[in-house]
This record gives C-alpha cells, structure tokens and sequence, in this order.
C-alpha cells in the first residue's frame, strides 16, 4: 500500500480531564503532607528561636522573672517540637516495618494516673477529674505503647479546648478489659468529619487553625488495635468530645502490625 493510499493515522487520545485531574491531587498528596509536617515543625522552632534572640539581646537589662518566664515558654516550645518529632518517627517506623509489642504484667491504673499527671504538668493550671474503680491489679499489653495511645487522645483533649475547662478521665472494668474515657468539653468534631478520624493525616475543618500533624489518633488506633482493643469517638460540634479506649485485660492479637 503506498503511502499516499494509507488510512490516515487516528490522533491520540488526550487524558480524560477527570482522570488527568485525580492523577495530579494524587501526586500532590504527599507533597502537601510533607509541607504540613514541615510548617507544624516550623511553629515551635521559630518560638525557640525569637525568644532565645530575645534573651541574648536583652538579658542584661532583664530581672529574673522575665528570664524564668521566657525560659518556661522556650522550654514548652521545645516540648511541643520533641512531641511532633516523637508522632512522625512513631508513624514512619509502623508504616515501613510495622509495630512489635512487648507485652507484660502492668497496673493500669499507674498507668492511667501518670499519664494524666505528665500532661498536666504541661498546663499546670489544667484541671484533671480522675475517676477510677475496680480495675483489675494488672493486665497484659505493652504499657509503653498504651500509654502513648493515651497520652495522644489526653494531649487533643487539651489542646482542643480551653485551658479553663476541665478534663474528665474515667475508667472501668469491663468483662474482658477495661475502658477508659477521655471527656472534654473543647470544640468538638462535625458529624462529616467522624468517620475519616482514623486516616493518617486527616484534619477536621474546625481544627486546621491548631497545630498537629493528623497522625495522632491514626497511632493511637492502630496500638490498641494490636492488643485486640478499640478506640471510639463520641462527639458534638461545638459540645466536646469524648474518646474510649477498650484494651483487652490479655488477649493480645499479634507481635506486629503495619498502618
């Protein structure tokens, strides 16, 4: 067939928009993760950073409270760099290798006490209701990695709130564990936001305008999830929040697990 006599070749078919739409959001994701994670690590740097100035230029013409209160806030700024820091390794070392329990005999409620008692000590004028009754004397589980589970759900309570209001914690057998509820009465999540809590960067669109990288309670489930536990969410816009965690009192699941 000469050339002149072929059919002519049919053009190529262009990438739908719709298509070509979703393949760039999804190549844009990790980028937008990496620069949220990037400015969430940026606040408390540039805190350390301007107060320290501060104190070099004028430490001489300071009296010693001025000194102590700059000292507290560099001091409270780097607590909140070392948390992030802590979140993103936790997360980054389950997603590549999963997670290893090292399960054993522990009291729960120490652990629940000295929990409370270490991030109150980061708002000294928060008020923490502790209520708990007839936990058994131990349990089985890894109590590093719980008490990170709770820690993490204790530090949103905090930070979702105002520090005026208080922080209820209560705990309770039940027939093959315990439960252990967080309540606070904070700015709480709108029922569309609910479902998606769990998702490892997820934000709620009443929460963009607080720090936090959306890793927390991603963590905090997939470790109770591990011990054969649960995490649930009971909340109301505008009302709080509250937050159970069930941890089995020995069943554990498995030694690993990845996000």
């Amino acid at each position: 067939m000469s050339p002149a006599s072929r059919p002519p070749r049919k053009p190529s078919k262009a990438a739908h928009p719709t298509t070509a739409r979703a393949s760039a959001k999804k190549t844009a994701q990790p980028f937008d993760r990496i620069a949220l994670l990037a400015h969430q690590l940026r606040t408390p740097l540039s805190a350390i950073n301007a107060l320290a100035q501060g104190l070099m230029r004028r430490s001489e013409r300071m009296n010693a409270e001025d000194i102590r209160s700059r000292a507290e806030r560099i001091w409270r700024a780097s607590l909140r760099l070392d948390e992030l820091i802590e979140m993103i390794m936790s997360y980054t070392h389950v997603s590549a290798s999963g997670m290893l329990l090292n399960p054993s005999d522990f009291n729960p409620e120490a652990l629940i006490r000295r929990a409370c008692r270490e991030q109150g000590n980061h708002e000294p004028g928060r008020l923490f209701k502790i209520d708990v009754r007839g936990l058994p004397e131990t349990i089985v589980g890894d109590s590093i990695l719980l008490e990170q589970a709770l820690v993490i759900v204790l530090s949103n309570a905090m930070k979702y709130s105002p520090p005026e209001r208080p922080i209820r914690v209560t705990a309770r057998a039940e027939k093959h564990g315990i439960a252990i509820k967080v309540k606070d009465e904070g700015i709480g999540i709108s029922e569309r936001d609910l479902p998606f809590l769990m998702q490892p960067f997820f934000r709620g669109r009443n929460a963009r305008d607080y720090p936090g990288t959306g890793l927390g309670l991603s963590l905090a489930w997939h470790i109770l999830r591990l011990h054969g536990g649960g995490l649930q969410i009971e909340s109301k816009e505008g009302r709080g929040t509250t937050v159970t965690l069930t941890i089995p009192e020995r069943n554990i699941i498995g030694a690993s697990g990845i996000l």
